[in-house]
């Protein structure tokens, strides 16, 4: 017998708002595409992805081709040109998105997509 799917509410775990888990995503989920969200879709969209961190560029120099991003939380970061994926540079104030990665003169951002100009 298969079992009849239903809609659900589920309450998200940043904030503990209900939200709607229709039968579509729960089709994705037995299907192997997709999980079972922990957060609403307002959490899941206002944070980054696992692994990655959000902040706001403090500095760049054009001619350097490097500067540093504000991170809430942490000490500024280094962040170079080379690293740049969908601009060929940052501005102050630019809200970008990126990886944390340790070299031998501390973190670096990596894979930095900006966000919002």
């Amino acid at each position: 017998m298969t079992q009849v799917l239903k809609d659900e509410i589920l309450y998200c775990e940043r904030c503990g708002i209900s939200f709607l888990w229709s039968v579509e995503e729960q089709a994705e989920e037995q299907a192997g595409r997709a999980r079972r969200p922990l957060l609403c879709p307002g959490c899941r969209h206002s944070l980054p992805p696992a692994g990655r961190e959000r902040g706001l560029v403090k500095w760049w120099s054009v001619r350097k081709k490097y500067g540093f991003i504000v991170r809430a939380g942490h000490p500024d970061i280094f962040a170079h040109r080379s690293q740049l994926q969908d601009a060929s540079r940052l501005r102050e104030g630019d809200l970008v998105e990126f990886g944390v990665e340790e070299r031998e003169k501390g973190p670096v951002a990596v894979a930095i997509r900006v966000l919002e100009r």
